[in-house]
C-alpha cells in the first residue's frame, strides 16, 4: 500500500468516526432541516402572494441554520434563500390593483430581511470571539500573576527557612560561645583567684606581729577576693551553667528555680516528670534558656509572690509550661507590636529545634508561657 492510498484509508475512517459521532449528526440534520424548510417556503411562494411575508419565513431559516457549528452555514442558507426568492419572483401570484414595480420592491425587501440576520448572527459571533479572546487574555494573566505569587511565597518560605536555620546556627554558636567562656572563667581566672587568696592566707598568718592597719588591709583583700570569686564564679554560671552538661536538664532546673528564689525572694515550685533518657544538648540548652528568659520576664515585670514551672512528656514531645500569679499585661498590646526582644528571642531558641511558644495573659491575672519541643533523647 503506497503513501497516497494510505492517507485515503485515514480519510476514510476520520469520515466513518465523523459520521458516528453524535454532535455530527445533529449537525447534518439541522441543515437538512433547514433545506427542507427553504424549499417548503419556496412552494409557498410559488402558491401564495406572500410578498415581504416571505422574508420573515426564510429569515426563521436564517436563524435556524445560526445554531449549527458550521460557520459557513448562515451564509450558504442565506445565499440559498435569496436564489429561491428571486427564482420565485417571476412566478409568485399577482394581487390584483397593485403595480409590477411594488410586487419587485416587495422581494428586493424581501432580501434585504433574509441578509439582516446574517449580519446580526456575524456581528454577535465577532462579538463573541472577542470576549473569548479578552476572557483568554484575561485568564492567562491570572494564571502568570498566580505562578508570579506562588513563586515569590516559594521565595518567601524558603528565605524564612534559611533565616530560621541561619538563627540556628547563631544560637549554637552563642551557647558554645557561652560554654567556652564559663570554662575559661572557672578553669583559669577563678583558679587563680583562689590561688592569690591562698597566698593572701599564708601572708595573713606570717604577719601576725604586724600592726593592726596591715592585718586588716589583708583581711578585707581577702574579703574581697573572696567576693570576686563568687561573682566570677556565677558569671559563669550565668554564661552556661555546667551543671546542665554535667546533670541534665532536671537539675539545671532546680538549681535555676533555686538561684531565682533566693535571689528575688519569689517563691518557685518545680513540677516534672521522669525522663527515661538525657535530652540532646541543642534541646536542653533552648528549653533552659527560654525558662530562664521567662523568669527574668517574671523578675523585672511581673511582680509575682508565686511561680510554677511544670515539666511533662506528651505524645514524643516535651511540654513546658511557666506560670505566675503577678499583674499580667494587655496581650493585644504586644501582639500589636509584635511581641517584645525577649520573647522573640525565646521564640527563635524554640523554632530552632522545631519547637513552639505560646503566651496567655491578662491584666491582674497573670501570665502563662507555653512550650512544645519534639522530644530527642541521646542514650547515657
Amino acid at each position: 500500500m503506497g503513501p497516497f492510498s494510505a492517507r485515503q484509508e485515514e480519510t476514510r475512517e476520520s469520515s466513518r468516526q465523523s459520521a458516528d459521532d453524535p454532535s455530527h449528526r445533529r449537525q447534518r440534520l439541522m441543515v437538512g432541516a433547514a433545506g427542507l424548510l427553504a424549499c417548503l417556503f419556496f412552494i409557498l411562494d410559488l402558491q401564495l402572494p406572500l410578498g415581504v411575508a416571505n422574508a420573515v419565513l426564510y429569515s426563521a431559516v436564517v436563524f435556524l441554520s445560526a445554531a449549527s457549528q458550521y460557520r459557513w452555514l448562515p451564509i450558504g442558507t442565506a445565499i440559498t434563500c435569496s436564489l429561491l426568492t428571486i427564482m420565485a419572483a417571476p412566478f409568485s401570484p399577482r394581487v390584483p390593483g397593485l403595480p409590477a414595480w411594488f410586487e419587485w420592491g416587495n422581494h428586493l425587501f424581501s432580501l434585504f430581511g433574509i441578509w439582516t440576520p446574517v449580519m446580526f448572527i456575524y456581528q454577535r459571533r465577532r462579538t463573541e470571539l472577542l470576549l473569548k479572546e479578552v476572557n483568554e487574555r484575561l485568564e492567562q494573566g491570572v494564571e502568570a500573576r498566580t505562578a508570579d505569587l506562588a513563586a515569590s511565597r516559594l521565595a518567601l518560605e524558603r528565605s524564612e527557612e534559611q533565616l530560621h536555620t541561619l538563627t540556628g546556627r547563631i544560637l549554637t554558636a552563642q551557647e558554645e560561645e557561652r560554654r567556652r567562656i564559663a570554662q575559661d572563667l572557672h578553669d583559669d581566672v577563678n583558679q587563680r583567684l583562689a590561688l592569690l587568696m591562698l597566698d593572701l592566707q599564708a601572708v595573713d598568718r606570717q604577719i601576725g606581729s604586724a600592726p593592726a592597719e596591715a592585718q586588716d588591709g589583708i583581711r578585707n583583700a581577702l574579703k574581697g577576693l573572696e567576693e570576686l570569686s563568687d561573682d566570677v564564679r556565677f558569671m559563669a554560671y550565668r554564661f552556661h551553667p555546667s551543671i546542665l552538661d554535667d546533670l541534665g536538664l532536671k537539675a539545671a532546673l532546680q538549681r535555676l528555680l533555686d538561684d531565682f528564689s533566693s535571689r528575688t525572694g519569689v517563691k518557685a515550685l518545680f513540677v516534672h516528670q521522669p525522663l527515661d533518657h538525657q535530652l540532646d544538648k541543642t534541646t536542653s540548652t533552648a528549653v533552659y534558656r527560654v525558662i530562664q528568659e521567662s523568669l527574668s520576664n517574671i523578675a523585672r515585670h511581673a511582680k509575682a509572690p508565686r511561680v510554677e514551672v511544670e515539666v511533662t512528656v506528651e505524645d514524643e514531645g516535651l511540654v513546658v509550661v511557666v506560670r505566675d500569679d503577678g499583674r499580667g499585661f494587655d496581650q493585644r498590646a504586644i501582639d500589636r507590636a509584635e511581641g517584645g526582644l525577649g520573647l522573640l528571642n525565646m521564640r527563635e531558641r524554640l523554632l530552632a529545634v522545631q519547637g513552639s511558644c505560646e503566651v496567655e495573659s491578662n491584666p491582674g491575672r497573670g501570665t502563662t508561657v507555653s512550650m512544645y519541643v519534639p522530644l530527642v533523647r541521646v542514650a547515657t
